[in-house]
């Protein structure tokens, strides 16, 4: 209450002024024609009483100051309700911090909401990896040399796992949207959302060290128990689990992403097309 006192006698007395000024306005408005006919009289020789002649149009109606006041408390009480409501929708809205998810449609974390995917980039259920890799190379070779020029995003396959620091130097000169990591040979392939590279790398193996912790803590079998711990310990060392990304870059320096030593394939998205309709697959690497 002593708040919405101080919000009271902050705001009352400029829309009190407000309320006046257009209530003045109006009582001039509607009292010209009595004036007129004030003047009109006098000229004729005699003052003007009311009663003389027809009444003017309209009389002005008087705002008194309780009704200003009461009118001015109203305003200032909605807009009192519309700052309390816009707060708690913003306080009720959650995000990921650490932006990392299974692998879903487009880069960034993309809400799968209404937006479903309609196209799948990577290889197909069943398809060999030589097969996947020389479709994919000669898709990139005609849109380069249709348009070199030509904004891509493509999903990169690296020839094994990589720690983070071995992912940094491949995509340095590129601009990474999303990456793929999992721990070999069996654990689960997460993504993770890419704007700050180091920073958010960092964030998503922790993250996924923390959910491994979980699962080691909540486990019955000791054999999974034990399996989680050393996810968790794997991930926390910053161990070599990466071997995926999608970027974004010129038709022409996808090219030169291919020939890079340790990327296995480079598999464009069709030109124009939106990544939050694209289901990005990376090809894992062969196990060992």
């Amino acid at each position: 209450m002593r708040l919405l006192d101080r919000v009271d006698d902050a705001a009352l007395p400029p829309v009190g002024r407000v309320l006046e000024s257009v209530a003045g306005r109006l009582a001039g408005a509607r009292d010209r024609p009595r004036a007129r006919l004030r003047r009109g009289w006098a000229a004729r020789g005699g003052p003007y009483v009311d009663g003389d002649g027809p009444p003017p149009p309209g009389r002005a109606s008087v705002i008194t100051g309780r009704a200003l006041e009461a009118i001015g408390r109203l305003l200032v009480l909605g807009l009192v309700v519309l700052i309390v409501v816009g707060a708690v929708t913003t306080m009720l809205r959650g995000a990921d911090p650490s932006g990392s998810h299974a692998p879903g449609p487009g880069p960034g974390n993309a809400p799968a909401g209404p937006v479903e995917p309609t196209v799948t980039v990577g290889p197909a259920v069943g398809e060999s990896p030589a097969t996947y890799a020389a479709e994919a190379a000669a898709k990139l070779d005609g849109l380069t040399r249709a348009a070199p020029d030509a904004d891509l995003y493509a999903v990169v396959s690296l020839a094994g796992y990589r720690t983070p620091d071995e992912m940094l130097q491949i995509f340095t000169a590129y601009r990474t949207l999303e990456v793929f990591f999992g721990v070999p040979p069996d654990g689960a392939v997460m993504a993770a959302t890419v704007r700050d590279p180091v920073a958010d790398l960092t964030a998503a193996f922790d993250s996924e060290a923390d959910a491994a912790d979980t699962r080691a803590h909540s486990a019955t079998d000791p054999a999974e128990a034990e399996h989680a711990r050393q996810e968790a310990t794997a991930l926390r060392a910053r161990c070599g689990c990466l071997f995926g990304a999608v970027v974004r870059a010129p038709a022409a320096r996808l090219v030169d992403l291919g020939h890079i030593e340790g990327v296995r394939v480079v598999d464009p998205a069709p030109p124009g097309i939106s990544p939050e309709t694209v289901r990005f697959l990376p090809l894992q690497p062969d196990p060992r």
